[in-house]
């Protein structure tokens, strides 16, 4: 191992050393990508090199084997993996477990390998995060060259489990929270489109220049989940994210759907707020064939004037001819009558406004449907659970990504040892002791030198 690993070195400083000493100038952007080619291909080779001399250790430490009831079954058979240096290519050897009746590649074990993986941890990783924001197909282009399919990048992305954020290591202690919840509209591969519910629990709203930042946003999506089990999470985070005695007001922004209800019956000194988007959207479908009546539906809402609003709409509906436009109007009364409170908290508490549509545009609208696509159900809820998590400050990790692991093989004592020790002989052969690269024989330098060469001539 030690010859092979000196020759790869020596190869590859040569390699940089011939590059600078062309009779040429060599500019920033030649330096960049040349040596980066240079140096993941002598980092490949490295990694093959040590991988395959520690199949070798494992096939000499015969009575370590022996104790596990391990025998060869053949050698060389060749693996090919993707790590973030580029393609890596090695060879090892294939083992029957008596014990376990079954065939394995230790080196695989021992080093943390799946069976049949064609990616790293840490480049499925890459390609889950990227997944994230751009199309299977674009994330292996942009991370592996395309070396890697869109399949195998969708397969990781339906891998993630456990994708949740951590609380602050103390309560915080906040009057008032704002909850934003609020749906997209997603197609499927089916041909039907399904609903993908988004709530984001935020402390308020900052002015950055013109526009608004909500603060610490933390959002909640998933899709196939009954409201419940959403409202329960949402509850959950903020009983352990905030001090609840210390919080006077949560105020609960939505379109007044039902499933947007239910999260009062789970939240703690919450108030149901309809927001402007959709109220003003409701107002101006329904006064579509008469907008000079709008004026005065708006200023009934404002002050908080049923009555005067009750008036405005029955002669709206008196003054429609088309029973069409009649119900329209009709449906846009009763949802008002049934938000009534909701409406009328702007006038009675400074409730603030929301980011609803912002919100769903944001996490949920730019990846799923903003682009003619159609999704799977795993793939939409593994999708809109890892868009949430993202958004919420998130960063993936390998442990997310969920696989059925073999239990790990441990390589012995003595087969570890013998390893180091060749790692160790290796670096003294680059003359970085001292004492052998002054030129001055004593008997410490023929000592010393006997040791290196292995002549052990003193």
């Amino acid at each position: 191992m030690n010859t092979i690993l000196l020759q790869k070195c020596q190869e590859f400083i040569d390699q940089i050393i011939n590059f600078f000493a062309a009779d040429e100038i060599r500019v920033i952007e030649e330096m960049e990508t040349t040596l980066k080619e240079y140096t993941d291909g002598f980092i490949l080779e490295m990694m093959s090199t040590y991988l395959e001399n520690l199949d070798k250790a494992i096939e000499a430490d015969k009575s370590g084997r022996r104790q596990k009831g391990i025998v060869i079954e053949r050698k060389n058979d060749n693996r090919e993996i993707f790590t973030v240096f580029g393609t890596m290519q090695f060879s090892r050897t294939y083992y029957y477990d008596k014990r376990q009746q079954e065939y394995t590649y230790l080196l695989d074990r021992v080093v943390g390998l799946e069976r049949n993986e064609r990616v790293t941890g840490t480049v499925a990783v890459n390609l889950v995060e990227h997944a994230s924001k751009y199309s299977y197909a674009k994330s292996s282009h942009n991370i592996t060259g395309g070396a890697i399919s869109r399949q195998t990048v969708m397969n990781k992305v339906r891998l993630l489990d456990n994708l949740k954020i951590e609380n602050s290591k103390e309560k915080k202690i906040v009057k008032v929270l704002h909850i934003d919840a609020d749906e997209d509209h997603v197609a499927m591969q089916d041909g039907s489109n399904a609903v993908v519910p988004l709530i984001s629990v935020y402390e308020g709203i900052r002015r950055i220049g013109g526009r608004g930042q909500c603060i610490n946003p933390h959002h909640i999506s998933s899709y196939g989940k009954e409201p419940e089990e959403l409202w329960l999470e949402a509850a959950n985070w903020i009983y352990s994210e905030y001090d609840v005695n210390f919080l006077e007001r949560i105020y609960l922004h939505g379109d007044g759907a039902q499933w947007i209800k239910v999260g009062l019956d789970w939240l703690p000194k919450a108030k149901l707020v309809l927001d402007k988007y959709h109220l003003n959207k409701s107002i101006l479908q329904a006064t579509g064939g008469h907008p000079e009546r709008r004026r005065e539906i708006y200023a009934a809402i404002r002050i908080g004037d049923l009555k005067s609003f009750k008036r405005s709409v029955s002669e709206l509906i008196k003054n429609t001819k088309s029973e069409k436009e009649q119900k329209k109007i009709k449906d846009f009364k009763k949802y008002i009558i049934n938000n009534w409170q909701a409406i009328e908290i702007y006038s009675q508490e400074n409730c603030g406004g929301s980011g609803t549509e912002g919100h769903v545009s944001h996490v949920l609208s730019s990846r799923l449907s903003s682009r003619p696509m159609g999704w799977s159900r795993k793939g939409l809820k593994a999708m809109t659970e890892l868009r949430a998590y993202i958004s919420s400050g998130g960063r993936v990790k390998l442990e997310h990504l969920k696989q059925t692991k073999k239990k790990a093989y441990n390589l012995s004592k003595a087969g570890t040892a013998k390893m180091q020790k060749m790692l160790k002989h290796t670096q003294e052969q680059f003359n970085n002791i001292t004492i052998l690269n002054r030129g001055k024989v004593i008997p410490m330098f023929r000592c010393l030198k006997g040791l290196q060469k292995g002549s052990f001539e003193f």
